[in-house]
């Protein structure tokens, strides 16, 4: 096995905020877990999970339930198979970055720049796959955040307006994202409230599902064979399905919360265990209960919103009780929220590894570079900026596969892993499948965009 420097280097700083009896102790009972049934183990893993959660609360954001709710209107249950498929190709990689933080024991974008150089590092993961993203997607968590407790306090006979609400929405976000790595249980703190924001989520998309009810029939049928519209219709669809949850920005910051979390080699099964628990089952259930919600609604209706703003507000009457009404705001105002705290924390993270900084919660400098997605405030009186989000968009499609290249030869390279080099043949085929499905996103997406891939 090689010793070298991926093996030496210094812990994350946002680790030192979790003392050290405290990941003694979680190793600790970690280890007297692996001795239990694999069912009795769950609740340990649920309680030191949390990099997982904070993934997909990140992933559930504005857009990715835009589609699905337009899914579900537009197509009914047809479409329920995108989202095992997407979460199911999204492991291989999230496998890769538990790797690299507990046994690998380096920040990806640094090893990335020593081995494939600064364009690979800084550019096409920090800026293109992180910083942008972070920067543009959070005007449309403020734009969807605002409006719902705008929403909110009108289903309680209250005026309270996007243009005086926001104030709310930036504070609490801000102040979320500032506890990340802060002494005294910050991050224990954050992954706890995202933790709790999707549980918030399933149960208040349930009830409303519940109410709704189910065509089962249609559903298994969905979920289980594979459906899109033909040409652009649905490949548009099956990209801005698939990408929220195989992209640049979620792998990395998978990552480094781990590090963040003091992860080492003995917590690489609790990683794995927290990708599937915390990051996949989260994101298919919540995408799929919304699809469903929508699919027993407005699917019959003859007009379809192309908005989430303009879908929940069509739905909102149709769930008829107030309380019903009560619980789809309140689990559709979770999802902003949690994205733009994650969107927070993905910037601070490139903007130090982009500019070699190193981490420091009290300094201005992370409290900046934390704060710059707040600028999506400015989508309370403007529209969002739609065609750069778009260009972005492209650049990103391209981007993934470039980058997951990038990792996928990190995990196989013997001088960067020793022998914690990816042995696997299952393991190394799923990530080429996720990469091959992600050249084909990327190629189908420039080729819509440039009017050459027709119905």
């Amino acid at each position: 096995m090689i010793e070298g420097s991926s093996r030496s280097e210094a812990r994350y700083p946002l680790a030192n905020a979790i003392p050290a009896d405290v990941l003694a102790a979680q190793a600790a009972e970690l280890e007297r877990a692996q001795s239990q049934a694999p069912l009795a183990r769950i609740p340990t893993y649920l309680k030191l999970g949390g990099p997982g959660f904070i993934g997909a609360a990140v992933t559930l954001g504005a857009g990715t339930m835009t589609a699905a709710m337009l899914a579900g209107a537009q197509f009914g249950y047809r479409t329920l198979w995108i989202y095992w498929i997407a979460a199911g190709s999204g492991l291989f990689m999230l496998a890769a970055m538990a790797r690299f933080t507990c046994r690998g024991r380096f920040r990806v974008l640094q090893k990335q720049h020593e081995r494939h150089g600064w364009f690979m590092s800084k550019v096409l993961t920090g800026v293109v796959g992180m910083l942008l993203v972070a920067l543009l997607f959070n005007f449309g968590q403020f734009a969807l955040g605002t409006h719902l407790i705008e929403a909110l306090a009108g289903v309680a006979g209250l005026e309270f307006e996007q243009r005086f609400n926001w104030p709310v929405y930036l504070i609490a976000t801000s102040w979320l994202a500032l506890s990340y790595g802060r002494p005294n249980g910050g991050t224990v703190l954050v992954e706890g409230f995202m933790k709790s924001c999707l549980a918030i989520m399933i149960v208040c998309f349930a009830a409303c599902l519940v109410l709704v009810g189910v065509d089962w029939s249609a559903a298994l049928r969905g979920t289980f064979i594979p459906w899109l519209p033909n040409g652009v219709a649905g490949m548009d669809l099956f990209i801005a399905s698939t990408a929220a949850a195989i992209g640049v920005a979620d792998w990395v910051l998978f990552h480094y919360a781990g590090h963040a979390r003091g992860w080492g080699p003995e917590h690489e099964r609790l990683a794995r265990v927290d990708l599937v628990t915390g990051f996949g089952l989260p994101f298919v259930v919540v995408n799929c209960l919304v699809v469903a919600v929508f699919a027993g609604t407005l699917h019959a209706s003859g007009s379809v919103p192309t908005t989430a703003i303009e879908l929940s507000r069509a739905l909102i009457p149709l769930l008829g009780e107030t309380g019903a009404q009560v619980a789809f705001l309140l689990g559709f105002l979770t999802v902003p929220v949690t994205s733009t705290v994650g969107l927070c924390l993905i910037s601070a993270v490139a903007i130090h590894e982009i500019f070699g900084w190193e981490p420091d919660v009290r300094s201005w400098r992370w409290k900046l570079s934390l704060l710059a997605p707040q600028i999506g405030l400015l989508a309370t009186w403007y529209p969002s900026p739609v065609m750069l989000i778009i260009i972005v968009a492209a650049f990103l499609s391209l981007t993934n596969n470039v980058v997951g290249w990038s990792f996928y030869l990190l995990l196989n390279d013997k001088e960067v892993m020793g022998e914690d080099r990816s042995q696997s043949w299952l393991w190394n085929l799923g990530i080429l499948l996720q990469i091959t499905l992600l050249n084909a996103v990327a190629v189908s997406y420039v080729f819509n965009r440039l009017g050459l891939w027709s119905a």
